[in-house]
C-alpha cells in the first residue's frame, strides 16, 4: 500500500476535522484561508483515497453491546487468506489484523453478551478449517480510545497558538 502524498493544505483540513467531524466547508474554508470548493474537492480527494472516511463513531458498551473481546488466533499458514476472508465476514469482528509475535491474527469483537460471545467461539469460529487455536481476552474497561491515527492537529492555528 503505497501512502498518499498530503501538502500542508490536506494536513490542515485533516488538523480541524479531527477535532470537530461535522465542521462545514465553509467554516473549515474560513479557518485555512481557501474557498469552500477548494475544501470540497480535498475532501473529496482525501475519502476516495481512503486517507479518511466521515462518520459517526458509536461506543459499544453504552448501546448495550455489552461483550467487547479480544481473541488471538494462531493459523495454520496454508489457510491464512482463507481463515482472514472468513473472520472478515463475521459482523461481530469489527478489527482485524495480521500480527507477529506468539499470535497470527488479533480480531476486536463486539456482541451483546457473554452467551453469544461463547458461541461464536465454540461454533462459529471452532468451523473454520486453519484455525489451531484462540486466547480470548475481555474488555472489563475503556479507557482511552482515540481515531486520529495520524495527529495532525499541529497544523492548525487554535486560539492559544495565535496569542
Amino acid at each position: 500500500m503505497v501512502p498518499v502524498a498530503l501538502d500542508d493544505l490536506d494536513k490542515k483540513i485533516l488538523g480541524y476535522l479531527q477535532q470537530d467531524g461535522r465542521m462545514t466547508f465553509v467554516t473549515l474554508a474560513s479557518h485555512v484561508g481557501v474557498s469552500e470548493g477548494t475544501i470540497r474537492k480535498r475532501v473529496k480527494r482525501l475519502e476516495e483515497n481512503g486517507v479518511m472516511k466521515t462518520m459517526g463513531v458509536t461506543d459499544p458498551l453504552k448501546m448495550g453491546l455489552d461483550t467487547v473481546a479480544f481473541v488471538w488466533f494462531k493459523i495454520d499458514r496454508h489457510y491464512m487468506d482463507s481463515v482472514i476472508e472468513s473472520l472478515k465476514g463475521f459482523q461481530s469482528v469489527r478489527y482485524l489484523v495480521v500480527t507477529t509475535g506468539g499470535h497470527d491474527l488479533v480480531a476486536m469483537v463486539v456482541l451483546p453478551n457473554r452467551t453469544k460471545l461463547v458461541a461464536l467461539l465454540n461454533e462459529e469460529l471452532a468451523a473454520i478449517e486453519g484455525i489451531v487455536s484462540t486466547e480470548t481476552s475481555i474488555v472489563l474497561q475503556i479507557h482511552k480510545q482515540i481515531y486520529d491515527w495520524a495527529p495532525f492537529s499541529g497544523h492548525i492555528e487554535t486560539e492559544d497558538s495565535q496569542r
